[in-house]
């Protein structure tokens, strides 16, 4: 998947159907779009996607044919808004789809390009620092938390610290 396919997927009603979709705003702060009519949905997503937001897609496994936990999709341009350093209480594998992705892994900075991945072991502090825009897949390995998430209720979540 690239830019391109990633904000085409975006804007369709199988993303919609299929998927939680939320943005990260400049304090860090994930909120989950809410909408139960497509093109109130759509609306948004275009004026997230104009205002250069960062995007994350849950129950991505589904696109990817992966059944050992859960993957979720990141877009982010330049200086885009990012989660702070946090943990996961499960490993992770980030993989750069597009652009390059930069993250801090336990104080050391870490430059993907695409195709290439990253392993973040559970409970190692890490946090994407999107000085480039970036499109990467995150896999929750064994992780069964946002599985079947979609739109289950009103949450707007705060990362893990």
């Amino acid at each position: 998947m690239l830019f391109e396919n990633f904000e085409n997927f975006i804007l369709t009603e199988e993303c919609f159907n299929n998927h939680d979709v939320s943005h990260i705003d400049n304090d860090g702060n994930q909120h989950y779009l809410k909408h139960s009519e497509y093109i109130a949905y759509l609306g948004e997503i275009t004026v997230l996607l104009a205002n250069r937001a960062t995007i994350k897609v849950e129950q991505a496994e589904k696109l990817f044919d992966y059944n050992n936990g859960t993957i979720h999709i990141f877009y982010n341009d330049i200086d885009g808004p990012s989660f702070e350093e946090h943990t996961d209480p499960v490993d992770v594998l980030i993989e750069c789809l597009d652009g390059t992705k930069i993250m801090e892994v336990d104080g050391t900075t870490v430059i993907l390009q695409p195709n290439q991945s990253v392993l973040i072991p559970a409970g190692t502090k890490h946090r994407a620092l999107n000085n480039k825009k970036a499109l990467m897949i995150s896999y929750g390995i064994h992780d069964t938390e946002t599985l079947n998430g979609l739109r289950e209720d009103d949450r707007d979540l705060q990362p893990r610290l």
